[in-house]
């Protein structure tokens, strides 16, 4: 059973789906669970001020979004770590994976067109084909 399940969480339909499958697995094998929140910063920025703002905004949504996951997690007993990054939402969630020695990241996807999927790539792609432990994704 797994241990350590790791959830890519944004308050999204998707997120949120991955983070019910994610619990059921936990109250099952009595696994930790450990969330994850990426915020991204302006590629390119005028000002240092910018990337400041864009800083604080997604700390805000983020530590909402994280904090009301984790309670409801409470609620159905399970204790949920809570994890705030910064980058490119991929590159976050497996090291922060790597971190805490998942083994199992639990994504949400966000449907998208095929061909616009292909050209930036996904999300869930990129971790299911550099992870270093199992995924489950979810739709």
């Amino acid at each position: 059973m797994f241990r350590r399940i790791l959830v890519g969480f944004d308050g999204s339909e998707g997120a949120t789906l991955a983070l019910g499958r994610a619990a059921e697995l936990a109250e099952a094998g009595q696994g930790e669970l450990h969330l994850v929140g990426v915020g991204r910063l302006p590629d390119y920025a005028e000002t240092e001020g910018e990337i400041d703002e864009a800083r604080e905004q997604a700390e805000t949504f983020y530590a909402k979004k994280l904090a009301d996951a984790a309670a409801a997690m409470q609620q159905r007993g399970i204790t949920a770590n809570t994890h705030l990054a910064f980058g490119k939402p991929s590159d976050q969630i497996l090291r922060v994976a790597d971190e805490v020695h998942a083994d199992l990241i639990v994504l949400g996807v966000h449907p998208h067109h095929p061909m616009r999927r292909r050209l930036l790539g996904a999300t869930a792609d990129k971790v299911v084909d550099f992870a270093d432990c199992s995924v489950i994704v979810v739709r």
